[in-house]
């Protein structure tokens, strides 16, 4: 078959520049528009991973590992304060348990003994020095046994009249993370129970750094329909280089149980410093090796060029970026012939 069109276009990897003449565009189908500015105070979608508010959230964690000797509730159930979750067991804990009930016999020995060496100072019959002794033994106890009971505390744990070790709720509210099953084990420093108030949820947004300026503490969260959701409490200073994005948290208000902790979504900020973005037409935007690109109008024809987009809307692609203005002029058509032409094809 003959081939018509080769050498009409010349695609350069270097810049991505395609030429193409006006009557060679014409011929092929080949449309430009001009791209459109826009302000707009609503920033999205963005993607947000949904979780319980750990301010209105009980986590328990231990020092020691351990395992479930008993489980009474399980994720999903709500709790009572007060109420037992489960039953430990823990050699290393038990054994602060051991220490934790010396100290107190101890202490209690030392307080009393201090108090009467107070009395005995005061009456001047024994030294300052002497009557400090004692005092200091008794502080050193206390702040022991203080350190240990925070052990206890921090894991929910009650040493019971039968020597067991049970965690019990510390608030009320429902389980939202908890072991599944009697044998499992417990590794240190990782939250192995969790009570959150239920209507209590937090969104954690990923930004692009070109929006960081944009978005602030107090702007307003909404969802696809508009609907207001929660407001913005902290924007990130920094870029995670991992995935190239900042980090905002938004306190969401949800009593329809539409957001589901665990799960990601797509949500928009209503910014209080309006955006001005470029809107270019959705039928101008093509993938090109896993990328948004378009192409753009150039004296000699058209150069590919990446986008950064920043949302969507029923008017096209909003996106951010230096190389495109109002001036600019983009294909909305035969877009399929460009690409051909960027990665090296002949055309029939």
């Amino acid at each position: 078959m003959r081939k018509s069109l080769i050498g009409l276009m010349i695609a350069t990897a270097a810049m991505a520049q395609i030429t193409i003449s006006e009557v060679q565009m014409k011929k092929m189908g080949i449309v430009a528009e001009n791209v459109r500015v826009t302000s707009s105070s609503k920033i999205g979608p963005l993607i947000a991973k949904i979780d319980y508010d750990e301010e209105k959230s009980k986590s328990y964690f231990l020092n020691h590992e351990a395992s479930i000797l008993s489980l009474n509730v399980r994720a999903g159930e709500r709790v009572k304060k007060g109420q037992i979750l489960c039953r430990i067991a823990s050699p290393e804990l038990m054994n602060v348990a051991f220490e934790l009930k010396e100290l107190r016999n101890r202490y209690e020995v030392i307080y009393n003994n201090a108090k009467k060496d107070e009395i005995l100072y005061k009456e001047g019959i024994i030294s300052y020095r002497d009557y400090q002794a004692t005092a200091l033994e008794a502080s050193s106890l206390r702040s022991r046994i203080t350190s240990l009971e925070s052990r206890f505390s921090v894991a929910g744990v009650r040493i019971k009249p039968d020597g067991s070790l049970a965690v019990m709720a510390q608030k009320s509210g429902i389980i939202t993370d908890a072991p599944l099953a009697v044998a499992e084990k417990i590794s240190p420093y990782e939250p192995y129970f969790r009570i959150s108030d239920t209507d209590a949820k937090i969104a954690i947004l990923n930004i692009s750094p070109k929006l960081m300026s944009a978005i602030s503490k107090g702007d307003k969260v909404l969802n696809e329909m508009g609907k207001s959701l929660g407001t913005i409490i902290s924007v990130s200073p920094s870029v995670n280089v991992s995935n190239n994005s900042a980090t905002a948290i938004a306190r969401l208000r949800d009593t329809s149980g539409e957001l589901r902790a665990g799960t990601t979504g797509a949500l928009f900020v209503s910014a209080s410093k309006p955006v001005v973005s470029i809107l270019i037409p959705s039928n101008s935007v093509v993938k090109y090796q896993g990328k948004n690109i378009c192409f753009i109008r150039t004296a000699s024809g058209f150069k590919a060029q990446q986008l950064m987009v920043i949302g969507m809307s029923k008017e096209g692609v909003l996106i951010r970026q230096n190389e495109i203005d109002k001036n600019t002029k983009v294909a909305t058509s035969g877009l399929i012939i460009l690409k051909g032409a960027l990665s090296g094809l002949g055309f029939e």
